[in-house]
Formats: C-alpha cells, sequence, structure tokens
C-alpha cells in the first residue's frame, strides 16, 4: 500500500496560517536522519509492521524553503528503494507551510509551532483519498512524528523515531537498501 511508503516528518501539516510576521530563528542547513518508521492500529495498541528510514532534510532561503528526501526500502526484495521528496514553502512571513511531494501522492500543510522549526502539526489530504494529521517535534537528538492516517482502506497511526547521523552514515545507509546486484 503506497501510505505505507509516505514520506517522514514532512507530511505536511495541520490547522491556518499563524497571524502576522514571524520572523524565523534558522539558517540553511542539511541534516541527516536515520530510524524506524511504525505502522499500528488507529488505538496504537496493535502493531501492523515497520520499515527503517533515511533522510536527508535540508533547510533552505533561511527557512523559507524545506526540502526532505526520505529513502525507504523496496516494496518487495529485490526491488529499488522508495525516494520521497517533499518540499514545504513558507507561506509569506507565518509559520504556516505548504506542503507537495515531487510524485504528486499529497498535499497539504504543515503548521509550525516555533519560530526555531522545531514543532509542528500536519494536515494532509492524499491524492487517492484519506487524510494524515498528526504532530513531529525535533530535538537535537532527532525527530519523533506521530500521525492519524484515516479516511483510506485501513486507518492507521504511524510513529517514526530517527536519530540524527552523518553524512557518510547516510550514504551508507541509503547504499543498503539498494538491491543485491543483478537482484533487479
Amino acid at each position: 500500500m503506497d501510505v505505507f511508503k509516505i514520506g517522514l516528518i514532512i507530511l505536511a501539516a495541520a490547522a491556518a496560517a499563524c497571524a502576522g510576521a514571524v520572523v524565523l530563528k534558522v539558517s540553511d542547513s542539511e541534516v541527516f536522519y536515520y530510524g524506524q518508521v511504525a505502522f499500528f492500529s488507529p488505538n496504537g495498541k496493535l502493531p501492523y509492521g515497520e520499515t527503517e528510514a533515511a533522510v536527508r532534510r535540508q533547510v533552505l532561503e533561511n527557512g523559507a524553503r524545506i526540502v526532505e528526501t526520505v529513502t525507504q526500502p523496496g516494496r518487495s526484495p529485490g526491488m529499488r528503494p522508495v525516494e520521497i521528496v517533499t518540499e514545504l514553502k513558507r507561506r509569506g512571513r507565518t509559520l504556516a507551510y505548504d506542503a507537495s511531494d515531487a510524485g504528486a501522492t499529497f498535499t497539504g500543510t504543515l503548521t509550525f509551532k516555533d519560530a526555531e522549526l522545531k514543532a509542528w502539526t500536519y494536515d494532509i489530504k492524499l491524492k487517492a483519498g484519506g487524510t494524515i494529521k498528526g504532530t513531529g517535534e525535533l530535538t537535537p537528538a532527532g525527530i519523533k512524528t506521530a500521525k492519524q492516517l484515516a479516511g483510506t482502506g485501513r486507518a492507521m497511526l504511524i510513529r517514526e523515531d530517527l536519530g540524527v547521523i552523518n553524512a557518510a552514515e547516510y550514504k551508507r545507509r541509503v547504499a543498503e537498501l539498494l538491491p543485491a546486484r543483478g537482484a533487479e
């Protein structure tokens, strides 16, 4: 199911744009993450499965744009990894960002709670139908999210727990997701 492979943190987010001008307290950067994405029943009690994700997060134009590249294992053994590129574009001088992915599978809003862009909410509409709503938090250790998928064939809770890694580790993790030579 494609919904299982929807990109990590930047599956855009919630509510309305913040009123007034906000001065961001971020600078351009590139940070790498690796960890687990786990799927549960909507109440979080029954596990459905999990996968791994390697993420490259670029903050550009002093926070006006954020681009995340999420790489996850292929949909079956021997298949190339799935790569999801999500872009967030700031709405004026607010903390609301329009979100979309390169594959045009979703659109929505990610609304940050602070000028450091450390906490946010999701309000996403999937092209195939359904929504994703939830929260995310960025700490020095990594990123954690909790998202509710609804209005699809199988509603679920999606939790991401990704730790910070360096660029060399990121490249190694992405390379590990490639199928063995000749297996494709």
